[in-house]
């Protein structure tokens, strides 16, 4: 059964190849390739923002079990960022049909968590070049499907903890279609904010989504095509 298991998730024990450098080392140096334009000459708000992105990493929990289980090989280290991913997008849904949104302390949780999805996928764009090739870009548009899922449940929290939506709300699930709703742009209309507070969330919501389908998706799309055309 552990052979079973291991084939199923880490493949060849060749692939599990060491990691030379800490997750921290790796972002360290990172930060001096931004700051000395080693890899690409930005300036101004871009070079900022860049430096931002990869500074802000080191206060969520990614790197650190990116840091933890890459003692363990890059394969098993990959394999333990899915499984936290997953976790991150389980967690907030967890919270909602719980009834656990009543206690702020899970909207806290969750909107950490969603701050470092934003940031990081936000990097996928913006600091392309200081990410290694994948092995596999239709393995990047399955965790990308993830991240999508994790925001949509990560808002439901919101909404149920901030009582966004008064009484229109009649079960745990309202919160995540409303917010599942909003994800798509369709905004049936059914259920809608109560107040400014919750009219802004929307709105952060939705230009976020917009943004995440049509910039991230094309950007990987983009890959996967050239991925195929060089297979064949």
């Amino acid at each position: 059964m552990k052979r079973v298991l291991y084939k199923l998730f880490f493949g060849k024990p060749e692939y599990n190849l060491p990691i030379k450098d800490s997750a921290y080392y790796s972002q360290r140096k990172n930060l001096v390739r931004i700051w000395n334009n080693e890899r690409h000459h930005d300036i101004g708000f871009e070079k900022v923002l860049r430096l931002f992105l990869v500074f802000i990493q080191l206060f969520f929990p990614g790197i650190h079990v990116r840091n933890f289980f890459g003692k363990y090989g890059i394969i098993k280290r990959n394999v333990a960022v899915e499984f936290y991913v997953l976790f991150k997008t389980c967690l907030p849904a967890f919270f909602v049909l719980s009834g656990l949104y009543e206690h702020k302390f899970t909207v806290v949780i969750s909107f950490y968590l969603l701050l470092e999805t934003i940031c990081y996928v936000s990097s996928l764009i913006f600091v392309a070049d200081m990410f290694v090739k994948p092995r596999s870009y239709r393995r990047n548009i399955l965790m990308l499907f993830l991240n999508y899922m994790e925001i949509s449940f990560s808002f439901a929290v919101i909404y149920a903890g901030l009582h966004l939506l008064g009484n229109q709300a009649k079960s745990a699930f309202d919160y995540i279609y409303f917010s599942i709703v909003t994800s798509t742009t369709i905004g049936y209309g059914d259920i809608h904010p109560i107040n400014d507070l919750g009219k802004l969330f929307v709105c952060i919501q939705a230009v976020m989504v917009v943004a995440f389908i049509v910039l991230f998706l094309n950007f990987f799309g983009s890959k996967v095509e050239t991925l195929s055309n060089e297979e064949e």
